[in-house]
């Protein structure tokens, strides 16, 4: 006989994937051709249309992806992003203006993700150009060590055992081209960061910082007293009367997803099966939510 707990999750897991075809055929309402051609970036009506339609192109992602294997991270994860998705759609009902502050975090986290990618893309120069010298002299060495007339095979065999350790040391650093490198060499890969990427990186980022000022010179100050000069969830969870679901939800994403302590040196990992029957449940609670906030919307941009 499966326990009652256990059926209670599988039934809860079943409940939410049901909801696919509500949450298909509202994505499909309000992402036709009409809506993303006539979509106007300084309308904030626009801005709460586009992400209502947004909100359930995603929501149905999660729902053919992360429910097919239930385990304690994924559904914490979800259950996280869900909260975030029906906190933006409230706010949007609150006042349609957050759909300005919307576009203003939206230009802040792409700033922040070109500029970190900057960041990443100079360690990777730094790192790849030390690899590049200390293949070069460990091979120098090895070449003035050996006498390639008498001995090419013994030459031959250290080039590759200084290739290999190298290699190695790279694949222990953090590095998102170390791999390409072995392929193109330390050297030639961090010339092509520097002259094919780097470019690119510097462009996107110009044009974040040209869109961003753009968007200050232009909103109302009514719209920018609005935008948090730091994102706090918390404190626009008070504005939607979503403090306790924050607080609930954080506390045991915060404990699950982070190498705390508490995480580390205890002995339950997982979600108990009542626990994970309390989070199932929230998520199918939220699902419903976001579906019935969208319906909010109109299939015309006004």
């Amino acid at each position: 006989m499966i326990p009652q707990s256990e059926r209670q999750v599988s039934q809860l897991v079943e409940l939410i994937k049901g909801h696919r075809n509500a949450v298909d055929a509202e994505a499909k309402r309000l992402r036709t051709p009409e809506i993303l051609t006539t979509f106007d970036k300084w309308s904030h009506c626009s801005w709460c249309l586009s992400v209502a339609g947004d909100c359930l192109v995603r929501l149905r992602l999660l729902l053919e992806q992360s429910f097919n294997f239930v385990e304690t991270i994924g559904v914490v994860a979800v259950a996280r992003y869900v909260f975030e998705m029906s906190l933006w759609l409230r706010l949007f009902s609150l006042d349609s203006r957050y759909g300005l502050v919307y576009y203003a975090e939206l230009l802040r986290t792409q700033r922040r993700y070109w500029k970190d990618y900057r960041v990443q893309l100079d360690r990777e120069i730094t790192l790849l150009r030390e690899f590049e010298d200390k293949e070069h002299n460990a091979q120098t060495r090895a070449m003035s060590n050996t006498s390639i007339s008498t001995d090419s095979r013994k030459l031959n065999d250290d080039l590759l055992s200084i290739r290999n350790h190298i290699d190695n040391e790279a694949a222990r650093r953090f590095s998102i081209y170390a791999e390409q490198a072995k392929t193109n060499g330390y050297g030639f890969q961090a010339y092509l960061l520097e002259k094919k990427v780097v470019p690119i990186i510097d462009q996107s980022l110009a044009n974040v910082d040209s869109e961003q000022t753009a968007f200050y010179a232009r909103i109302p100050q009514s719209i920018k007293v609005m935008i948090p000069a730091n994102w706090h969830w918390r404190q626009l969870a008070q504005k939607v009367g979503l403090t306790d679901e924050y607080d609930f939800i954080y506390s045991f994403s915060s404990k699950l997803l982070h190498a705390t302590p508490l995480s580390i040196t205890t002995d339950q990992k997982n979600l108990e099966l009542p626990e994970m029957a309390v989070f199932l449940k929230y998520i199918n609670i939220k699902i419903v939510e976001v579906i019935e906030l969208t319906r909010e919307y109109q299939p015309i941009a006004t």
